[in-house]
């Protein structure tokens, strides 16, 4: 679990900016199902969501998470040489283009607390260090430390963990992280450290939102489906939940085809979801690209959500009201809070402008964005202004602009 995530000099935020899930508020009140205790012994929040005005910066704030989920589990694979630039975006309304961007992450793994941080730039790695929390004394120690030297044009390591630190440095290139790349070599408790990264399943990618089928045609149902057909029983799960909020649907097929690529000529399988639905007793079948938008969105918005949950991660979805009945997102936010749906505890972290959500959710579950007159984003947590009471209608007071991140018209 994710226990407070920061960032600095990325895309729209030009200054240090925190999301933090953590709730420390004690006693009866906090005793609902959509925050929890952490093994590590923290109470922390399962469903946290960002809202604000258009472009004011909320889906770059996925994208920092996005970013570094990517860069700490791939950049050893996914950067060719270490001439190829790290796809990281800076705040770009700046003279101070060399200026490095910043991260930092306190993360929970198998009971025990983490902190993660970075900083680069396009061309390298300046820092990057790892510290595990004492039970005993609440203070982070390190388990490797990496400086760049700018004489030596190479990075100089310090380390607790039996990291052959010689083989290391034959293949760390400037460009990569430390720990992708000792998970090349096998090392044991970085390998286990990336494995969470993997538990970070978002419909965000580097450009922004990676799938929205009313602009992408049907290329997300192809992968969803084809999803689904490797994952027999989480498909189960997906036709129940579509089936309750689709009166229409009485369940889901999945056919296995072969197509021809229009533009290369290649022949590929595809598979072909359809809806079932029943008439007068009779099962017709219709191809999913004649349901409604809202039905083949959620199908494939469950192909990210349900495996986060399976795996007990962090599901970061932009936009999660896309083409969906409002009344359909409370029953996603049911899926997480219910112990019962989710036993691991997974995270939901969302974007949205349904905004009759803020009425299920408490203010240490509401971030806030806006933009100056700089063209900076700026980030903060309903909870962090004052004369916020728990009684408030938290909905009526946003939509009145009593919290700010409001469009200005």
């Amino acid at each position: 679990m994710i226990h407070s995530f920061t960032f600095k000099n990325f895309c729209s935020f030009s200054e240090t900016s925190t999301i933090d899930f953590e709730d420390v508020r004690k006693g009866r009140e906090t005793q609902n199902n959509m925050f929890c205790d952490s093994p590590g012994g923290v109470r922390l929040s399962k469903i946290t969501t960002i809202i604000g005005p258009n472009a004011s910066g909320k889906t770059n704030a996925l994208k920092a998470l996005a970013f570094l989920s990517w860069f700490v589990r791939n950049s050893f694979v996914g950067l060719e040489g270490e001439k190829e630039e790290i796809p990281v975006d800076t705040f770009a309304f700046s003279d101070q283009e060399e200026k490095s961007s910043e991260f930092e992450i306190i993360f929970e793994h198998k009971v025990e607390i983490y902190k993660y941080l970075i900083h680069l730039c396009r061309t390298h790695v300046i820092k990057e260090e790892l510290y595990k929390k004492d039970k005993n004394t609440n203070h982070f120690n390190y388990l490797f430390k990496r400086l760049w030297n700018e004489k030596s044009r190479q990075s100089e390591i310090s380390q607790r963990i039996n990291l052959k630190t010689e083989v290391v440095k034959e293949i760390l290139r400037k460009n990569v992280s430390l720990i992708a790349a000792s998970v090349a070599i096998k090392n044991d408790v970085l390998s286990d450290i990336a494995s969470f990264w993997t538990k970070i399943i978002s419909n965000v990618n580097k450009m922004g939102k990676s799938w929205d089928t009313s602009s992408l045609g049907d290329q997300g149902l192809f992968d969803a489906a084809e999803f689904y057909n490797r994952k027999p029983e989480l498909f189960k799960k997906v036709v129940s939940f579509l089936k309750d909020i689709d009166l229409g649907l009485h369940g889901i097929s999945i056919e296995k085809v072969e197509a021809r690529h229009s533009k290369t000529g290649e022949l590929r399988k595809l598979f072909f979801p359809s809806g079932v639905h029943l008439v007068d007793g009779k099962e017709y079948s219709l191809p999913f690209a004649f349901e409604s938008s809202g039905t083949k969105n959620m199908f494939v918005l469950l192909h990210f959500l349900l495996p986060a949950i399976e795996q007990g991660g962090v599901a970061v979805i932009d936009e999660l009201e896309i083409d969906l009945h409002p009344h359909t997102i409370p029953r996603i936010i049911e899926l997480f809070g219910d112990p019962a749906t989710n036993p691991k505890n997974t995270q939901l972290i969302f974007t949205t402008h349904s905004l009759e959500i803020l009425s299920y959710l408490e203010k240490e579950q509401i971030i806030l964005v806006e933009k100056n007159k700089e063209c900076q984003s700026e980030i903060y947590r309903l909870d962090e202004l004052k004369g916020i009471r728990r009684d408030d209608n938290i909905y009526a007071k946003y939509m009145a602009g009593a919290y700010g991140a409001v469009p200005n018209i």
